[in-house]
């Protein structure tokens, strides 16, 4: 079973897309914080991380940045997952090294595409 790291300071998009990955039949884990987030790579080394571009603290960004930087963990690929504008600006996604991006609100079939293009 594919496991899909969800790394998401909102309850509400974390329950959501939980449930649709789910449904789909993928293994999900979950972090509130960029933090928790690059703690849980190291520790589950998911298939795929569907990442919150806007958080506290350790940005989304932030986040991609060491993942791809690593390589230990940069094969993992990284879908940004935002409804702010810096995601929907192509230089900022070459930058950071995700391999993707969904855009808030999303709708579970474009969740489930984006997801299987990658894994």
């Amino acid at each position: 079973m594919r496991t899909v790291l969800i790394i998401d300071d909102e309850e509400g998009f974390l329950q959501i897309i939980q449930i649709i990955l789910k449904r789909a039949g993928y293994h999900t884990l979950v972090a509130t914080n960029g933090t928790d987030g690059l703690n849980m790579i190291y520790t589950h080394y998911p298939d795929i991380v569907i990442l919150d571009d806007m958080m506290p603290g350790l940005t989304g960004g932030d986040v991609c940045m060491k993942i791809k930087n690593d390589p230990a963990v940069c094969h993992i690929p990284v879908v940004m997952h935002s409804a702010g504008a810096k995601v929907r600006n192509p230089q900022y996604i070459r930058q950071i090294g995700a391999d993707g991006v969904l855009y808030k609100p999303s709708l579970p079939n474009e969740i489930l595409e984006t997801i299987n293009r990658w894994v």
